[in-house]
């Protein structure tokens, strides 16, 4: 596949993640050239996205990549929320959710009205 096809599928899916938390009333946006600027813009051109002051990175994979294992582990138990780290790094915890437990937070959270 083309690096200029893999770019348009990866802003196909900003703008459709950005789409669906617009339509649910909540502060969303693209960041100019998805950060490609970051280090001439400054700090709020970093990451893909904006969502409730939030820094949104978003990928897009063919076959999964990496996902596999993530979408196996929250299938698991049907948990909400998968919680990673790796060894032998710095202890940085990564909490994996779906879209629909994070809106469900977001409800709590008053983000969402």
């Amino acid at each position: 596949m083309s690096g200029r096809r893999n770019k348009v599928r990866g802003y196909e899916h900003e703008a459709q993640v950005v789409k669906h938390w617009q339509n649910l009333g909540v502060d969303c946006k693209r960041v100019f050239a998805s950060g490609a600027y970051k280090e001439q813009l400054g700090d709020e051109h970093k990451g893909d996205l904006m969502l409730s002051g939030f820094v949104v990175e978003c990928k897009r994979r063919k076959n999964g990549g990496g996902f596999k294992f993530l979408l196996d582990s929250l299938d698991q138990d049907n948990a909400d929320i998968l919680i990673c780290r790796q060894d032998g790094r710095p202890i940085r915890r990564l909490y994996v959710m779906e879209e629909e437990t994070v809106e469900a937070l977001f409800r709590q959270s008053g983000v969402i009205k």
